[in-house]
């Protein structure tokens, strides 16, 4: 039996419904509405349709001029996972411009010509674009992989006639079979974690007694909250730190900034923790009783007598809730680090 006028009518006001809820808004009541998602970040299908991407719960446009690199006044101007910032932070000039936290240069994807770059001053990575950094041709290949010239790498540094890129720990470099350990002068002016091929000799493991760095696997001896000198790692949040012994002791092991001998900063398992820290990035308290944090940090805006426990990040992954909590850069005495803060 055929369809009548009416039955045509229905198919084809349907149809037009499925072309708009394919779009970033629906028909609700004779109004456009915002398509709804949960998937905080994510671009395209299935969290929203084509060339939209979730942001704060609501599909939005992904639009050319909220790349990463792009020109921006506020926070709000760039993608969901990134940031305005202002190059003179950290000595730069020019505009600020939509950038993001990282731990190498893949994280900058999808825009090919964004690298991830470490301040000469440390406190992590971000993700710039090449050319505003001295790094003006980018290619495609992998830490670890031979190259020829810079423009051979994803990262856009070719050393010695293989990729080199930032790290945040081993992970950032397993592909290889590379081990994420201290450089300096490789891949910024300063001290910084990329990946190298791990040593063959015998060296101290994590938490090991240490007087200086070269006896360490990761290359980091540091001093360590309310003991001695030790081995650490790398880490881009407190819950990345396993807990460690000492004599009869077992600590709780937080990610702190540690000033390598007096230059820059970088991430590392070096502050010890109470038992009673646990709570997470954005739980409440207050300045008296910071402890309670995982992250040993309360941030307490002025004015306010209430905080929000913090940490250390890498990006918004480490900072839980990643509708509500994003990796931002904030100013310490010595570098400009990254922490948790609200969106």
């Amino acid at each position: 039996m055929g369809l009548g006028a009416a039955g045509r009518r229905l198919l084809r006001t349907l149809a037009a419904l499925g072309a708009l809820a394919a779009g970033c808004e629906v028909l609700v009541d004779g109004e456009l509405g915002a398509v709804l998602c949960s998937a905080e970040g994510a671009i395209g299908p299935p969290a929203c349709p084509e060339g939209a991407l979730c942001r704060n719960g609501v599909c939005i446009d992904m639009l050319p001029e909220r790349a990463l690199g792009a020109p921006c006044q506020a926070h709000d101007d760039c993608g969901a996972l990134d940031f305005c910032l202002d190059p003179a932070t950290f000595g730069g000039e020019g505009p600020s411009v939509c950038a993001r936290a990282c731990c190498s240069s893949s994280d900058c994807d999808p825009v090919r010509d964004a690298v991830c770059w470490i301040p000469d001053t440390g406190g992590g990575g971000l993700c710039r674009v090449g050319r505003d950094i001295g790094r003006p041709e980018v290619g495609t290949g992998r830490t670890g992989d031979p190259c020829a010239a810079h423009r051979d790498c994803r990262s856009g540094m070719c050393s010695e006639g293989v990729c080199i890129d930032a790290c945040c720990s081993d992970t950032s470099c397993a592909a290889t079979g590379a081990v994420c350990r201290l450089t300096e002068g490789l891949i910024s002016s300063g001290f910084a974690w990329a990946c190298r091929p791990p040593e063959t000799t015998s060296l101290l493991g994590y938490f090991e007694k240490c007087d200086e760095h070269a006896e360490c696997a990761s290359g980091l001896c540091a001093e360590v909250d309310g003991l001695d000198t030790r081995c650490t790692i790398p880490c881009c949040a407190s819950d990345m730190c396993p807990a460690a012994s000492s004599g009869d002791a077992t600590h709780i092991v937080g990610c702190a900034e540690v000033n390598v001998d007096g230059g820059a900063a970088v991430r590392a398992c070096t502050r010890v923790l109470q038992a009673q820290s646990l709570s997470a990035v954005g739980v409440s308290c207050t300045h008296n009783h910071k402890e309670k944090c995982r992250g040993g940090m309360c941030v307490i805006e002025p004015g306010q007598t209430q905080g929000f426990c913090s940490d250390v990040c890498c990006g918004d992954a480490s900072c839980g809730d990643v509708a509500r909590f994003g990796c931002r850069p904030y100013q310490t005495d010595s570098s400009w680090a990254l922490r948790c803060e609200p969106k």
